[in-house]
């Protein structure tokens, strides 16, 4: 019995990077994904700097030497 198998067909999910929830945005500015009008509000309010340590969470950081 062999359990391996050719990487998946579908692409990947994408969630909200504040509440884990599937994402159906993302935002402009800073690529930061977003559920709804609520989480927007978060994310465009952010101070600077902050948004770099949401995207560092999912690997998405820009990293400027």
């Amino acid at each position: 019995m062999s359990i391996a198998a050719p990487p998946s067909l579908r692409p990947p999910r994408k969630y909200c990077d504040i509440t884990g929830l599937p994402a159906h945005y993302t935002a402009p500015h800073n690529q930061i994904r977003y559920f709804d009008s609520e989480c927007y509000q978060l994310v465009k309010n952010m101070p600077p700097g902050v948004d770099q340590q949401y995207l560092s969470l999912r690997g998405a950081n820009v990293i400027l030497k």
